[in-house]
């Protein structure tokens, strides 16, 4: 027989025959395993009575010691190895997977990466034009009887709560520019109407206050006598300077009408820079591109700052306030979040650039949406308006120079009404000081209905919905040398209007980012640690099992059987 790959090995248990029995030993090959080498002159030399039983066993007798067998054609070890390394890459990729899956969001780190406003992406496409379109609803308050305490007939003023009237808007981000991990823009919006969801027309008529007076005559309060009489005197000319309120088309008083003291003033509000629009109105300058310049973080560099606003017109901060934390801008535009913030005890911040101010929002409870998504709703504090005496943080927006602080329920905003006494407030005065409420008949706080919160999705940071309310006033500063507001009391704060910006239906393709964010990625998350934990435990278990069991078969089964006649007559 050939002598070809022979590889030397021992048996099971090696047995030395007794002497005192007359015993053969009988070597069969195993199934698949290879063949018995026979040969007397290289292997059983020096064995007697070894002699062969046709091709598949030979017998030896008389053998007084241990002895072996020589085999030939058995199969190679290197599929044992193979099967070792691919089992230990298996283990050790299956432990790196567990580790990265059990204890990381992987994931969702993916999702808030792409959502990184990068010049050209799919994100950045998303934040210029928005395919949410909020409602803006504008509830106006008409003055009644105006008339009625003027003439003495009535004591205190009265006000209707007209409206809403609904409006669309529809935004897009200009005149944009990347600066690094930074991006500066301006806002141009469009104010849709939507005469279905308002309740009144455009074209009805409401008595509101002159605010133009109101403002030129506060500004006049703080002169001279003399200056105020030439003031009176070029005010003489004016048709509309003689009364308090004026009865205006609903989209005349929001959306700009002429007005002979505002054209007066128009080359005064030009050198300062405040002259924004052509016509006057309480929201003109709410349509079209505004004056405002935003910087903000993309979030490149730092995730946890994602539309985070850096700059407001330039500055890093607001030159309004008494303290830095007061002119702090260190807020959100009230539509992202960096998820990092979301934190039952931390508290977000919502720029209002047309407050002059960053306001609060608290966590206040879990809320569950459609397809049962679970968001985190934040909240304006109570006490965002109060006075210094009831919230010690606000005593920075009192007036410096003064340190004159307004009552409870309110805050000043005059440096941003070009210098008119505005003042914001909850609607209806709700939290506000009685004072506000008892000089005035016909308002009607209600805490469900005039709240202001945010429904956060605690995983993409996004604000699904939510509902701001805040209401314009303007406060009487009147001197003796106007008669125009001689029946107005000395610093009645004058409600003007309020409005609701609020998210009631989302598009559908922000729908199902929402439910993948929400369920894909974390049916992912999960079945690919489940995966790799499963892969880590068979593994493991395959891997102990072939280095702990690892034997050689043998080449051939050895059996020791006594010599009968027959056997004898055979060899």
């Amino acid at each position: 027989m050939e002598h070809q790959n022979l590889e030397k090995t021992t048996s099971t248990t090696p047995m030395l025959l007794k002497e005192d029995k007359e015993k053969v030993v009988i070597i069969t090959p195993n199934n698949g395993v290879g063949k018995i080498l026979i040969r007397e002159d290289t292997i059983l030399a020096n064995l007697q009575g070894c002699a062969g039983c046709g091709k598949t066993q030979f017998a030896c007798s008389g053998v007084k010691k241990q002895w072996s067998a020589l085999c030939w054609g058995k199969q190679s070890d290197k599929k044992y190895y193979c099967l070792i390394v691919l089992l230990s890459a298996a283990f050790a990729l299956s432990l790196i997977g567990s580790i990265f899956f059990c204890f990381t969001n992987t994931i969702n780190d993916a999702i808030l990466s792409s959502m990184v406003i990068r010049n050209n992406s799919l994100a950045y496409t998303m934040w210029r034009r928005p395919t949410v379109h909020p409602l803006m609803k504008v509830h106006i308050f008409n003055y009644t009887n105006w008339q009625r305490v003027k003439d003495g007939l009535d004591e205190k003023l009265n006000v209707q709560d007209v409206g809403p009237f609904v409006y669309s808007q529809h935004l897009e981000r200009v005149n944009v520019k990347f600066e690094g991990d930074q991006l500066s823009f301006q806002e141009r919006n469009n104010f849709k109407f939507l005469p279905d969801a308002s309740v009144g027309a455009h074209f009805d008529q409401v008595f509101v206050p002159n605010l133009p007076l109101l403002g030129v005559l506060a500004k006049a309060s703080s002169l001279s006598y003399i200056v105020q009489l030439a003031l009176a005197t070029t005010l003489s000319s004016v048709a509309n300077h003689k009364e308090a309120f004026l009865k205006l088309p609903v989209q005349r008083f929001l959306w700009g009408y002429d007005d002979s003291i505002i054209d007066i003033a128009k080359p005064f509000l030009s050198i300062q820079g405040l002259l924004n629009f052509e016509k006057f109105g309480l929201l003109v300058t709410k349509n079209g591109t505004g004056s405002d310049r935003f910087t903000i973080n993309t979030g490149e560099n730092e995730k946890n700052r994602m539309n985070i606003l850096e700059k407001f017109n330039g500055e890093p901060a607001l030159p309004y306030w008494g303290s830095p934390e007061c002119n702090s801008i260190e807020a959100s535009d009230g539509t992202i979040f960096p998820p990092s913030l979301l934190d039952r005890n931390s508290t977000l911040y919502v720029f209002y650039p047309n407050l002059c101010r960053r306001l609060p929002f608290k966590f206040i409870k879990e809320v569950e949406v459609g397809d049962g998504i679970k968001l985190m709703r934040y909240g304006m504090p109570e006490d965002v308006f109060d006075d210094p005496d009831n919230n010690p943080t606000n005593q920075c927006y009192c007036q410096i120079d003064s340190g004159e602080c307004p009552p409870r329920g309110i805050i000043n905003v005059t440096e941003c009404a070009m210098g008119a006494p505005a003042f914001a407030s909850f609607p209806h005065f709700h939290r506000g000081d009685d004072i506000l409420r008892t000089q005035i008949t016909g308002l009607n706080p209600d805490s469900d209905r005039h709240e202001s919160y945010l429904d956060i999705h605690p995983t993409l940071g996004i604000a699904l919905s939510g509902k701001s309310s805040l209401q314009l006033n303007i406060k009487v500063q009147k001197s003796n040398a106007f008669g125009a507001l001689g029946f107005l009391k000395q610093g009645i704060v004058l409600p003007i209007a309020w409005i609701e910006m609020s998210v009631e239906e989302l598009p559908k393709s922000l729908q199902s980012l929402v439910y993948h964010g929400t369920y894909s990625t974390a049916a992912a998350q999960l079945g690919l640690t489940v995966f790799c934990l499963i892969t880590l435990t068979v593994s493991s278990i395959c891997l102990f099992v072939m280095i702990v069991r690892r034997r050689r078969k043998p080449c051939a089964t050895l059996k020791i059987i006594p010599v009968d006649t027959e056997l004898k007559s055979q060899l």
